[in-house]
């Protein structure tokens, strides 16, 4: 009985055995490998977005660097071959100037690790190694959108000391900065910030101030407007130039408090210099074409060729209380996405331009010289139109006969700033009236809107007389110049048929 017990449990050990040694010699399939898919480094804000094509692969990355000053990100900005579980793949960063090498090891479904082997030329911020894990594809972020400003720092002379760029959305408040190496002639920067339209400026690491920009005109800061995936490049950061009173132009403080602005020439010492009124005291960067009407002409017309980020200047001369009309069309379009601008100023440096515009309407506040500038700020070249209206001054300007006002509200009463939205309804024959106090010098701006495309508006000096542009008649939608008197003025807005349901923006700016 025992011997047959034993006998029985040598066989059943042997057959547990048998079966242990069959499992142990069945072999692993190994795990799938596939890339694609969102991955986000476990220690920092780095991400890869890949996709597999079976042993080609492709993506993106984005990297947020110094509290989010550098943002690093590009489409289609990764691509390699796989070779077991590694790929081996070129990179390029939106900061340097040529392409990295890296490989991208896959060590499961939900883990792989990145290492730079050889890195890019000059400034980037992908990281050495980085391990990063597998995000759902549901919680994947879209790319960063942002666009980069690339050019060149100096000084009058070489050599460059170390330096801080900025680039200032004066719009939006956003920013972006770059420092730059100390340099025995100019010195490179690039800087990445989101799309929109910037100024871009320049101070001694070691100064206190800002002390150079981009500009085109030598009068103001020139703006460049940056879309999404843009690399706007060949900007000239440097010195203003000079003139009796000084430097031709100033600066604003830094963003971010580092450094402080520097002002322009004074009103005082451009007065005392100005020998009359139609002699400019600003330099301009290229030859001024004046601008001569046919006689009995009020319009002025001229066709041209315009090189990337080049800038083409004509002057005319205008007397106190005429209306100047500017207009500028160009191919490709800007009428949507500003390829050029215009850039108006006054012989006596008083701008009238202060963002990317291709038309412009006011009423002229001094008899002198002014000088329309015609601005690239693109890439390519392009035709551009420029037409040029002055009309004939009206012997007597009517006053609007006594409307009836449906709505009488006081919008302003001080000499803060202003920028409102009025939203409101008039019927047939009646007037909604806006009155503000405004002082010499200030910016009106003033513009319309209706669901009836009906509605449009005039607007009193304190004499109760249209301001020229905006009388009875003229259907005005858009108005926007510097006021020539103190006073109480009034905006009527009243519809042209029917009732009209509208939106009034009206905006006050140009004196502190």
């Amino acid at each position: 009985m025992n011997t047959k017990k034993s006998a029985l449990q040598i066989i059943g050990l042997t057959f547990a055995l048998w079966l242990l040694a069959g499992c142990g010699s069945a072999p692993t399939a190994p795990p799938t490998m596939d890339f694609t898919g969102y991955w986000e480094d476990i220690s920092s804000a780095f991400s890869l977005d890949l996709s597999q094509t079976g042993e080609q692969l492709q993506g993106s990355h984005t990297v947020v660097a110094q509290q989010g000053n550098k943002i690093d990100a590009l489409d289609k900005s990764i691509e390699g071959s796989i070779q077991g579980n590694t790929a081996v793949i070129n990179f390029q960063s939106s900061f340097a100037t040529n392409s990295g090498v890296a490989q991208i090891i896959f060590i499961d479904q939900n883990t792989i690790f990145w290492k730079v082997t050889n890195p890019p030329d000059g400034e980037y911020y992908l990281p050495t190694e980085a391990t990063l894990v597998k995000k759902e594809s549901a919680a994947n972020p879209p790319p960063a959108e942002t666009g980069t400003i690339t050019g060149r720092v100096h000084l009058v002379a070489p050599p460059t000391p170390r330096m801080v760029v900025y680039a200032v959305n004066q719009k939006t408040g956003e920013w972006g900065f770059a420092e730059t190496e100390a340099s025995d002639s100019e010195a490179p920067f690039s800087i990445t910030v989101p799309p929109g339209t910037y100024q871009v400026f320049a101070a001694v690491a070691s100064d206190s101030s800002i002390g150079v920009g981009y500009t085109i005109d030598y009068s103001t800061l020139a703006t460049i407007t940056v879309a999404t995936n843009q690399t706007v490049s060949g900007i000239e950061v440097g010195p203003p130039s000079q003139f009796e009173c000084g430097a031709t132009m100033g600066y604003p403080a830094s963003p971010d408090g580092r450094f402080t602005g520097r002002p322009g020439p004074s009103a005082e010492c451009i007065a005392s210099i100005q020998p009359s009124d139609t002699a400019p005291v600003l330099a301009y960067a290229a030859d001024v074409t004046r601008i001569q009407f046919q006689p009995n002409a009020t319009s002025w017309y001229t066709p041209g060729d315009l090189a990337p980020n080049a800038s083409i200047y004509f002057v005319v001369s205008a007397m106190q209380g005429q209306q100047m009309n500017v207009n500028l069309i160009t191919e490709p379009d800007s009428s949507v996405i500003p390829y050029a601008s215009l850039n108006i100023s006054g012989a006596d440096g008083v701008g009238y331009t202060f963002e990317p515009t291709t038309s412009w309407s006011g009423i002229i506040p001094v008899g002198q010289d002014y000088y329309i500038g015609v601005l690239s700020m693109s890439q390519q070249s392009m035709t551009y139109q420029l037409s040029v209206e002055i009309p004939v001054v009206p012997s007597a300007p009517a006053a609007i006969d006594s409307p009836k006002i449906a709505k009488d509200q006081l919008i302003r009463f001080a000499t803060d700033p202003l920028d409102v939205e009025l939203n409101g309804n008039v019927i047939s024959g009646e007037h909604d009236r806006y009155s503000l106090s405004m002082l010499a010098g200030e910016i009106l701006d003033v513009q319309i809107t209706s669901l009836e495309g009906n509605a449009v508006f005039s607007i009193l000096g304190p004499d109760q007389i249209p301001l020229p542009g905006t009388e009875e008649g003229k259907d005005t939608i858009q108005w926007a110049v510097p006021i020539p008197v103190d006073g109480v003025y009034s905006i009527l807005v009243g519809p042209t048929r029917g009732n009209a349901t509208y939106t009034l923006k009206v905006k006050v700016s140009g004196l502190p």
